[in-house]
């Protein structure tokens, strides 16, 4: 966090200590007297931990390879987390890497020190925008914005891009953004970062007027500090059981080895709570809040394959289609192929009887060949899948390399249980 923000988070803590005194005595109200301040320990020591709040940026990739931060995480028992970077690659990069665990957020920085002019600055509009033809998100955000700059016109585009593509903002914003964002559109959904670093009588306002808000505790150490609630935070988490959730915040590179401490912390404060509560701001706030947009999202296509190719099984723009065994393959590659340039594609299986064929135990390789010269490419390209359901199966195809023109093959070779079927398409690359 750069220092123009740490004052301004500074000073959001201090505007709310007037008052807190008639606070705490309607918690002594609300909790009953004759009740202890902290509820019965619930057994949290394997309490998963969703973690709302986390970035890998450029510096960060630079100093932590991308299969340690997984290797965290799952040491940490994190059941997911949401990430943005600065830039997109980190993201990308973990989200390819641990696609089970990792749900990518799409920051508006391409580097550190655009807090304070990306709102002001149409190449990051055209940065969000790319990206988002490129790649599926659950969130716009964790994007920095106070006051009256919320209304500007590339927080405002920012906002319509959330509604249009089904995304939630992550805004680390004082009240007076927060409330200019929610004003702008009747459905869009907003996490608040750090909660504005207010306290829990502020943010139980705040929560209280708007029903489409959500707020995160990330770099809140306070919060517990002592391995306990106070009766103001346990208060808080029962007046809005749904709507609290935990984060990270690993805005610098050495706080990435912080997550296994920080979900070890969370989990000892937790015991405060009951333990369905502890659960639920734990990770399935988090979880009925985020997964169902994420979900839907990955069934999106992305802007680096044909714009012609859809969500099921049709041949429309396809490279190669086929229908075979009780199966249909649709092969989606770059609109443009060109000598020695790596691109992407995309292969969907769908499965004309799913209780013959169960697309969750197939496997997918792809090759291509030139018969004339009897070899195929140089490279071995990285084969994912990104989705399954019951009718189809989604595969992203990433490093596909043609190093010369000329008549080509596609084989595409599915294996179920064992046995197997190569599919051929012949195309010619100029």
């Amino acid at each position: 966090m750069n220092r123009t923000f740490k004052r301004l988070d500074e000073s959001h803590r201090s505007d709310h200590k007037s008052g807190r005194r008639c606070w705490h005595l309607f918690l002594l109200g609300l909790l009953g007297l004759a009740t202890p301040l902290t509820s019965v320990a619930a057994d949290t020591a394997s309490l998963p931990i969703a973690d709302v709040h986390v970035h890998y940026s450029h510096d960060s990739v630079a100093q932590t390879p991308p299969a340690r931060v997984i290797e965290l995480m799952r040491s940490a028992n994190v059941k997911f987390a949401l990430v943005s970077s600065s830039d997109d690659n980190g993201t990308q990069l973990l989200s390819e890497l641990a696609p089970d665990i990792i749900v990518p957020g799409l920051r508006p920085y391409r580097r550190r020190g655009e807090l304070n002019s990306w709102y002001q600055d149409d190449a990051a509009l055209a940065y969000v925008e790319q990206l988002l033809g490129n790649n599926r998100y659950a969130t716009i955000g964790e994007f920095h914005l106070f006051g009256e700059t919320a209304d500007l016109p590339i927080p405002r585009r920012i906002v319509e891009l959330a509604v249009e593509h089904n995304l939630i903002l992550h805004a680390h914003s004082d009240k007076d953004a927060i409330e200019r964002l929610l004003a702008q559109n009747e459905t869009v959904k907003v996490i608040w970062a750090h909660s504005g670093f207010d306290g829990p009588e502020a943010i139980a306002a705040m929560l209280g007027q708007h029903d489409r808000l959500y707020a995160d505790l990330a770099f809140r150490s306070e919060v517990g500090g002592s391995g306990s609630l106070s009766a103001d935070w346990i208060a808080l988490f029962k007046a809005y059981p749904d709507r609290m959730m935990l984060g990270t915040d690993t805005y610098t590179p050495e706080r990435m080895y912080f997550l296994p401490e920080h979900a070890s912390a969370a989990r000892r404060w937790l015991t405060s709570l009951p333990p369905e509560l502890a659960e639920k701001v734990a990770w399935k706030n988090a979880h009925d809040l985020i997964m169902p947009v994420w979900q839907k999202n990955q069934q999106r296509v992305t802007g680096r394959v044909n714009r012609h190719a859809t969500n099921d099984c049709t041949a429309d723009g396809a490279a190669g289609h086929w229908q075979q065994d009780g199966l249909t393959t649709v092969l989606t590659t770059a609109e443009s192929m060109t000598v020695s340039e790596a691109f992407d594609a995309m292969i969907r299986v769908c499965s004309h009887d799913p209780a013959a064929v169960s697309l969750s135990d197939i496997t997918i390789n792809i090759d291509a060949v030139m018969r004339a010269h009897g070899h195929g490419m140089n490279y071995t390209p990285d084969v994912r899948a990104v989705s399954t359901s019951e009718h189809m199966a989604e595969f992203r195809v990433e490093g596909l390399v043609l190093h010369m023109p000329g008549e080509w093959e596609w084989q595409v070779t599915i294996k179920d249980r064992g046995a197997s079927q190569t599919l051929l398409q012949s195309f010619e690359l100029r």
